[in-house]
């Protein structure tokens, strides 16, 4: 029998490479409807000549349309940007497939079996373009992993390995939760050593968090987002820049920010709290964060930030709303099948029945 853990790891493998796998089915099914308008514009339109490279077109929408539509979560706003993206590298890759067809000789193969032979050399160089551009902003999932002395680390990376994107620490204190555990922020260190390869962001739920930012957040977070209503902001954010990591702003789904702009400033990452009290695990989403999350987007410099939706995250409100990344706490790790929950906040549920 094979190995539990090796069985893990080829799990794992294929789980990364999914969006390779699709794009290679979806890149291989545009081909072939790209040839099939080609050999129609000839066949029945008598179209001849250059024209004919127009069918390449159709084989490039046909691509962007279901690779957004079945494999990359692209949020709404970055859509026109991924279009251009990708127009611009498949057209560059055609072109430049064309001129290498001319250089060699592929005198026994017709114009539909060279392209198809071709094409199939330049499918990793482009996906890796397209990946970098196209679909870089696809959207991401974060795990929440309260930072108290009761959490399991432990256990909890057995229940979810390394699926998420990204991890999602959260520390709260009194003076925001008069029933909140007493911090461990040792925790953030064990976090770091479980998830060695995956980014940190950490939320601060103080009222004066300066004396929390110690050396265990500073050294193991990449992020480190802070509340709006906090005292000592400025100095707050200030240590936290001087320590070579970025601030975040909270964002409180039950608050009226009358001047948004003015109050996310020049902050780039933006996290709404989207349940109504700071602390508690298992609340429902505030459907009032919906609002707040529109007038962000709406933002003419809404390109400039990233922006973060945590708590009562559930696959069926993902579409509701536009943001680069989502946090979800005890909806993943109280599930029957952790990794699976986790998909499918990736996936927007996409390939569940």
């Amino acid at each position: 029998m094979l190995n539990n853990e090796f069985v893990k790891k080829v799990n794992f493998f294929l789980y990364k490479k999914k969006h390779l796998i699709i794009y290679i089915i979806i890149g291989l099914t545009s081909l072939i409807f790209e040839l099939l308008i080609r050999k129609f514009f000839s066949s029945y339109l008598q179209i001849s000549g250059a024209y004919l490279h127009l069918s390449v077109i159709f084989g490039i929408i046909f691509a962007f349309y279901f690779n957004v539509k079945l494999n990359f979560n692209v949020p709404k706003i970055y859509l026109k940007r991924s279009l251009i993206y990708f127009f611009l590298i498949s057209i560059g890759s055609y072109l430049f497939q064309y001129l290498i067809r001319k250089k060699i000789e592929l005198s026994n193969l017709n114009f539909e079996e060279s392209r198809i032979i071709i094409s199939g050399c330049f499918f990793l160089i482009a996906y890796s373009f397209h990946i970098k551009f196209s679909f870089s902003d696809s959207r991401k999932v974060g795990v929440a992993i309260y930072a108290n002395g009761y959490e399991d680390i432990k256990k909890i990376f057995e229940k979810i390995g390394p699926y998420p994107d990204f991890i999602h620490v959260d520390i709260v204190d009194k003076t925001l939760n008069n029933n909140a555990p007493d911090t461990n922020l040792s925790k953030l260190e064990v976090v770091k050593a479980y998830w060695p390869q995956h980014n940190i962001e950490t939320h601060i739920m103080s009222k004066d968090p300066l004396n929390l930012i110690e050396n265990n957040i500073i050294n193991c977070s990449d992020i480190i987002y802070i509340h709006h209503e906090i005292l000592n902001r400025e100095k707050v954010v200030e240590k936290i820049i001087e320590q070579k990591k970025t601030p975040g702003l909270v964002l409180h789904s039950i608050n009226d920010y009358e001047n948004l702009k003015e109050v996310i400033g020049d902050f780039k990452e933006i996290l709404i709290l989207s349940i109504k009290k700071p602390g508690f695990s298992g609340q429902e989403f505030n459907h009032n964060s919906l609002k707040l999350i529109e007038r962000i987007n709406a933002l003419n410099t809404r390109k400039k930030i990233n922006v973060c939706v945590d708590g009562g995250i559930k696959s069926n409100l993902i579409n509701k709303f536009t943001s680069e990344k989502i946090v979800s706490g005890s909806d993943v790790l109280n599930s029957q099948n952790p990794i699976r929950k986790i998909m499918q906040l990736q996936t927007v549920a996409r390939y569940e029945k």
